[in-house]
């Protein structure tokens, strides 16, 4: 059982409470900044078993279910203590005191926007089931299959509660939600154009609540084999699926703002995690030779190939195609999702020129450039007619290859035994046989955001410029498209 308690207070906050805000389904709500959540028991009942079914452990089932809590990450409540907005409580940012010196860094300062934690918030849960089978197969093999489940209790969201409700929809195809926001000079807005926020100011209310939407689905198959004494090899697949609600980032309110929406941003709805491969193949070797009592040589090899490239930083298994620009006029540019039109008809395309085009192009051309780049990109052209997914498309498929290499030399001293074990890891061995093996591939920040918003229409047709490249992918300029190699030297005594 955990008791999540919160032992800082926040100061009292009267501006917070005098907003305007609305809940997750559009009815007035009170935001208080200054309340965090009460203590709440989280119970994590789980069970599992081992079952020995064949004798002498041929067949053995082991498996189990439970709930699993996990801390929610301290920063996004530490923004809700940090951004107060104008609370008359605090001092304004940057003020100076009577005496002329600042405040000291323990004070808090009023903020632009306003974070918040629902009264009713829970720290995430996730109830897992696993069941898995250890098989002896002939030819001295062990196999292993795996299945495991994961469905989200209590997922953490992300809500605007500044956001006003929709004014209507954007027209055509697109068709999402239209929030009434422009970026634009007057003449260029939709004639619904409004402020997309309840308050003046331009500000967010962001508000950290729980969903039980997302779930994961892992499958695995492993083939394990001694070869003598002194060698052993293994191979492995995993096929991965998972869901969620949320765009992971650092900061609360960008969990908001930087999360690819279809339509309503309070509402992301399901959409593919950005995390882990979808399918994975792995493979290893190692071998051992004793040479004599003080010298002994261990070589391993690991094998690769997966789709999806790994996850580092800003992303690199998936990735979302996104506008560039507030098609829907929430306020906030670079988050939503483009529409992938079928045919020339279903989108508006003005002329283009240096610097936002490299060459003047007219409309029909490029009608026919962005047209080849969705044929060429295998998302795309199987969901024309339809707003791409938040992470809807994967990167390609990769294969890579480690060796390491272990020597030790070991001296008897007495009762004691010294050693010395230098080791050799080359990583990307391919590419270091030849620059153009061992290269990933990902897609391009210009194809992911191929789509840049120029003005509305009078009637609140949004009209573009293609600002992408002619192909999807490029290579992957970081490290795990190089080779490296590690020297080590360690001192081992017993």
């Amino acid at each position: 059982m955990d008791l999540p308690k919160y032992y800082t207070k926040p100061v009292d906050n009267p501006y917070a409470g005098s907003l305007s805000a609305l809940d997750a389904n559009g009815n007035p709500e009170v935001v208080d900044q200054s309340k965090l959540p009460g203590t709440t028991a989280m119970l994590s009942p789980r069970v599992g078993f081992n079952w020995n079914a064949a004798g002498e452990r041929r067949t053995q089932v082991r498996g189990g279910t439970g709930l699993f809590t996990g801390r929610v990450p301290f920063v996004w409540v530490g923004d809700a203590i940090s951004n107060p907005g104008s609370n008359p409580n605090l001092y304004p940012a940057g003020a100076v005191r009577a005496t002329g010196s600042p405040p000291d860094s323990s004070t808090l300062a009023q903020s632009f926007d306003v974070n918040a934690i629902d009264p009713n918030f829970r720290w995430p849960q996730v109830w897992t089931t696993d069941l898995a089978v250890d098989q002896q197969l002939p030819w001295g093999l062990l196999g292993t299959f795996e299945v495991l489940y994961g469905r989200d209790r209590n997922a953490v969201l992300m809500r605007n509660a500044n956001l006003r409700t929709p004014v209507g929809t954007v027209p055509g195809a697109d068709g999402r939600p239209f929030y009434g926001g422009c970026a634009f000079a007057a003449a260029n807005c939709p004639n619904n154009a409004t402020s997309p926020a309840l308050n003046p100011g331009g500000f967010g209310i962001y508000v950290i609540s729980n969903t039980t939407q997302g779930h994961s689905l892992n499958v695995s198959f492993q083939l394990r084999r001694n070869l003598g004494a002194n060698a052993s090899a293994m191979v492995g697949y995993n096929y991965l699926d998972a869901w969620n609600s949320l765009k992971s980032t650092e900061i609360a309110s960008v969990l908001w703002q930087n999360q690819p929406v279809q339509g309503d941003p309070n509402r992301p709805g399901l959409s593919y995690s950005e995390f882990g491969q979808r399918h994975r193949i792995i493979g290893a070797f190692t071998y051992t030779r004793t040479w004599s009592p003080s010298m002994r040589t261990q070589i391993g090899v690991f094998a690769e190939v997966a789709e999806g490239n790994r996850f580092a930083g800003a992303g690199g298994n998936r990735y979302s195609f996104i506008y560039s620009g507030d098609v829907n006029g929430d306020g906030q540019g670079g988050n939503d999702l483009i529409y992938i039109p079928r045919n020339q008809g279903e989108i508006l395309l003005d002329p283009c020129g240096p610097p936002t085009c490299a060459t003047a192009l007219t409309s029909a051309q490029q009608w026919t450039a962005l047209d080849a780049f969705i044929n060429q990109d295998s998302y795309l052209s199987s969901h024309r007619g339809q707003i791409a997914q938040r992470f809807g498309a994967v990167n390609p498929w990769y294969n890579d290859v480690d060796l390491r290499v272990l020597q030790d030399f070991t001296a008897a001293g007495g009762a004691d035994r010294h050693g010395l074990q230098v080791s050799l890891d080359i990583l990307n061995v391919e590419n270091l046989i030849s620059s153009s093996w061992g290269v990933r591939k990902v897609a391009s920040a210009a194809a992911t955001s191929p789509l840049t918003l120029v003005r509305f229409t009078a009637a609140g047709t949004p009209v573009f410029n293609f600002t992408g490249p002619a192909q999807t992918y490029i290579d992957d300029p970081s490290l795990l498209s190089r080779w490296r190699i590690q020297l080590g030297l360690r001192y081992l005594f017993n």
